[in-house]
């Protein structure tokens, strides 16, 4: 069984002062019921009973419900950082760099913003989770994230 990014949609509110940068720049709190568990059960729920609480397990425990995101953005560099855990540094023009997850997971990663929206693309060979980040104009951030997997049964968004 494959370790697998979790499909989720959740809210964060700025708390970073209104007149500081309008971009993503910033560090946002987690806000809402991100919707975790039932993407969980989505993600497993046509998979045989044998598979199902094994994957169920691994996608609770690499996709938890992050309390902040951090963004640093300038025309060279995109880092992401979730919680305490080091930042995710990225080439700003999309270039993959090599990214290890601390559980030893490699990954080649990419981000970018187009269009209002930062998208960090995290690939390896067992699959492939993309996050779309957007800013409202209320500088609430919302995630959306697709998953892709020769392991499931379908892509997960």
């Amino acid at each position: 069984m494959r370790t697998f990014a979790l499909p989720a949609c959740f809210a964060m509110i700025a708390v970073v002062a209104p007149a500081q940068d309008p971009g993503f720049n910033g560090v946002f709190k987690y806000a809402s019921d991100s919707g975790i568990e039932a993407a969980i059960e989505a993600a497993v729920k046509d998979m045989n009973f044998v598979k199902r609480p094994i994957a169920r397990g691994r996608l609770k425990d690499t996709n938890p419900a992050y309390q902040k995101v951090a963004f640093t953005v300038s025309a060279q560099e995109i880092s992401v950082q979730y919680d305490a855990r080091n930042p995710i540094k990225t080439p700003a023009d999309g270039r993959a760099v090599p990214w290890t997850r601390e559980d030893g997971k490699t990954f080649q990663v990419t981000a970018k913003i187009d269009g209002g929206k930062l998208t960090q693309t995290f690939k390896n060979d067992e699959g492939e989770r993309t996050n779309v980040w957007q800013l409202g104009a209320d500088r609430k951030l919302s995630l959306g994230v697709t998953v892709s997997s020769s392991s499931l049964p379908k892509p997960l968004t």
